[in-house]
């Protein structure tokens, strides 16, 4: 795959809104069409169900080739069964924690699809149940949650010295989904329009499931890419965050945001792909620039990924070593766990 613009913004204009239905019909009848590019890009980026829903709601699938249209639809599928689980999941997760007072909202993926976001909910792919607490009932919650069937998963021994924007994740034999409560939406970040008692004072209740008010909804999508998920330390964008973007685009219409240069940036990007972006974003800088050459450039993509990855690990390092020099107990629980530790040192080193 020696350029990926092209399948970037063939999967854009899947996905997209307000691409030309025509066009993108035109693109795929091409013989020399390369589905596998699609594939390969769509599962790295967790969304193959919405690039199967989307061309059903554009009425395209008939351009797949069989065996892809077998392959998509089975795993639209199963998508849309463990959706539906969630759903139910969450539906008793919410009359839980109404039933003893304490406030909430559900989170990211679970918030899309509680709030009909989507015109099918088997578009988007989940893997946790996450939801905001105030931190005066966080230890309630948990311990509710684990009165109930959950139980806490063994944490790695950063999880003990270090603050996180949860408690541990706990998990259920009764249900399909890992739950993680959470004390904050960011480690260290802040934004004066995402603070948790704000969001919580302004949620919106639907099917009797509470969520972020659709502002809060955008913004937190948006900067959990940015900053949770390192989009702008590497410089790239995620098609999964790009998708629910401008899926609560077209929900709500614009929603107006402060623009900080992180929102600017992730917006910047996706305009270079999706016309479902306001003109305001539209900007060619070093930014939108490096990544176009990144993207027709792979080996220099990965040297780069690499390099950034293994920077970012030497600033954890260095940034925990005064921890172990003043912290017995954690140089203590550092010599214990040591084997992993050296495995994730030579992982890290290597890049992979």
């Amino acid at each position: 795959m020696a350029n990926l613009v092209t399948t970037y913004q063939n999967i854009a204009d899947i996905l997209s809104y307000t691409s030309s239905r025509d066009h993108l019909e035109a693109t795929l009848s091409n013989s020399s069409f390369n589905w596998d590019n699609i594939v390969i890009e769509g599962s790295k980026h967790l969304v193959l169900p919405a690039i199967y829903c989307r061309l059903k709601a554009k009425k395209l699938t008939h351009l797949l080739p069989e065996e892809l249209d077998t392959y998509l639809k089975e795993i639209t599928l199963l998508n849309r069964n463990r959706n539906s689980e969630i759903l139910s999941q969450t539906a008793t997760l919410s009359e839980l924690l109404k039933a003893h007072n304490i406030a909430h909202v559900f989170l990211k993926g679970t918030a899309l699809i509680s709030g009909n976001y989507y015109d099918d909910f088997a578009e988007r792919m989940i893997g946790d149940i996450d939801i905001l607490i105030p931190p005066n009932q966080l230890d309630l919650a948990f311990q509710l949650l684990k009165d109930n069937s959950y139980y806490p998963i063994e944490q790695t021994l950063g999880d003990n010295f270090f603050e996180h924007k949860h408690l541990p994740r706990l998990k259920t034999d009764k249900f399909i989904c890992a739950v993680e409560l959470h004390r904050k939406l960011f480690v260290s970040y802040e934004n004066s329009e995402l603070r948790n008692p704000d969001i919580l004072a302004s949620k919106q209740i639907i099917n009797n499931v509470a969520i972020p008010s659709s502002k809060h909804l955008l913004l937190h999508n948006v900067l959990n890419y940015q900053v949770n998920d390192k989009g702008s330390l590497y410089n790239n964008i995620s098609f999964r965050s790009a998708y629910d973007s401008i899926t609560i685009h077209h929900k709500e219409g614009e929603i107006l945001i402060k623009e900080a240069n992180i929102v600017r940036k992730y917006f910047n990007l996706l305009h270079l792909f999706f016309e479902d972006i306001p003109d305001k974003y539209k900007s060619t800088n070093f930014t939108t620039r490096f990544y176009t050459y990144k993207l027709k450039h792979i080996g220099f993509y990965k040297f780069w990924n690499k390099l950034l990855k293994r920077s970012d690990f030497l600033r954890i390092v260095l940034g925990r070593i005064p921890h172990f020099i003043k912290n017995k107990a954690y140089r203590k629980a550092l010599i214990k766990d040591r084997k992993r530790i050296i495995s994730y040192f030579r992982s890290a080193i290597k890049g992979t």
